[in-house]
């Protein structure tokens, strides 16, 4: 064998090396991109135990933050004005409270198993299911951006106690459309129940009776919501924090 086949032996090889490597990090990255695209399956008793873990680490820092900036201001490391800091924490734990008790989720993945329609999604607690055969009930959300755009998306409960909170998409809205029965549907001996869908959930779902109201009102409506989930949360928080560090709430040392 010449100094010319050894050389095009090499490159043959390192070819077919560097095809492996390629096949094997592109099984990886499929592997990866589908855990993140598609969530498993969760028990309903799973994702209410972690609701409930989040909503009570959530709960257990805002009061320990209150409770640091009081501390701090009555040994006047910090100034009576500080409670500030209460203020800012309550405004960010409310909304993350609200999150994790709808169950805001990313991406959803729509599923057969065993005959149930079911739709799995991460939130703030993890992954949760719902079963679309067991809803309860239906709920509408719309807002606007402060990016210019709009918030759509739809707010689930099942039966199991799991909620849901999906964007309204093509694929969600076509899966709820088949999920909820008609108006005129009444329990029967095929176990059909009614669902309490809203008549804003009805407008986006092409169904009767749809919402009077104009779409800008709700969406009007939600952005007021939205304000009041940041600062109902931060106003509590504030008075708290002058209650317990003997400042009044116009920023006053108290007597």
């Amino acid at each position: 064998m010449d100094e010319r086949d050894r050389g095009w032996q090499q490159v043959e090889t390192e070819l077919a090396r560097s095809r492996r490597l390629l096949a094997r990090a592109t099984r990886r990255s499929e592997r990866r991109l589908a855990a993140v695209a598609v969530p498993g399956l969760v028990s309903a008793s799973d994702a209410r135990h972690r609701k409930l873990r989040g909503a009570c680490g959530v709960s257990a820092a805002w009061t320990m933050t209150v409770l640091v900036d009081v501390i701090l201001i009555r040994a006047h490391v910090l100034k009576d004005t500080y409670t500030g800091i209460s203020t800012l924490t309550g405004a960010v734990a409310g909304p993350l409270l609200l999150g994790i008790h709808y169950g805001w989720a990313g991406r959803p993945s729509l599923m057969v198993r065993d005959g149930q329609h079911l739709v799995s999604a991460r939130t703030l607690t993890g992954v949760r299911t719902l079963n679309l055969d067991g809803l309860v009930s239906v709920r509408r959300f719309e807002t606007i951006q402060r990016t210019g755009g709009y918030v759509d998306e739809f707010h689930l409960y099942d039966r199991q106690g799991v909620r849901l909170t999906v964007t309204n998409e093509l694929a969600i809205n076509a899966a709820l459309r088949r999920a909820v029965p008609s108006p005129d549907a009444r329990p029967g001996h095929n176990g059909l129940a009614p669902v309490q869908v809203t008549r804003h959930a009805r407008t986006a779902l092409g169904m009767a009776p749809r919402s009077r109201l104009p779409r800008a009102m709700h969406r009007f409506w939600g952005l007021w919501m939205t304000v009041a989930t940041m600062a109902v949360p931060a106003l509590l928080s504030y008075v708290t924090a002058c209650v317990l560090a003997g400042t009044d709430v116009l920023g006053r040392p108290g007597h």
